[in-house]
């Protein structure tokens, strides 16, 4: 048996010091975003996140949390280019008007599982399909009509 075998569909296993660091810190994101209406400023603040993951896995190594890392980095990544895109007059994707609210919401779910000792991928999941929308073939997917993002 591997050793990703022994992980899928298990919680995190953090001390409680770090679990209650990474929860202080999505906490204070969510603060801080909700407080901004500038994209780029709301962005910044969200990159926040994958750095205190980074900093927890090189103390106390979790599988589920370099899976959160990828997955916030990556989004990070994502929603970052589509903002400085459309900031620089490319206008061919927009970002939807509550996709911030949206991220929002994804952040309170996240932090629900972490506080519950849930599984966190479904919600992963849906961070990942929120950052997709902002590429040219997920926003391509949409004027289709394809529901690539849902809550």
């Amino acid at each position: 048996m591997g050793i990703l075998n022994l992980y899928v569909g298990d919680k995190m296993r953090l001390s409680i010091i770090n679990k209650d660091l990474l929860l202080n810190e999505i906490d204070i994101v969510r603060k801080k975003m909700n407080q901004e209406k500038d994209p780029r400023r709301k962005i910044y603040y969200y990159s926040g996140l994958f750095a205190i993951m980074e900093r927890i896995y090189n103390i106390e190594y979790d599988p589920q949390l370099v899976i959160m890392h990828l997955v916030f980095n990556s989004s990070y990544n994502a929603i970052n280019t589509r903002i400085t895109l459309m900031l620089s007059g490319d206008v061919t994707v927009q970002l939807p008007d509550d996709f911030f609210d949206n991220l929002d919401k994804l952040l309170e779910q996240i932090y629900e599982k972490i506080n519950n000792e849930e599984d966190t991928y479904s919600i992963l999941e849906k961070i990942a399909c929120l950052a997709y929308s902002t590429s040219g073939n997920g926003y391509y997917q949409i004027q289709k009509g394809v529901n690539v993002f849902f809550l």
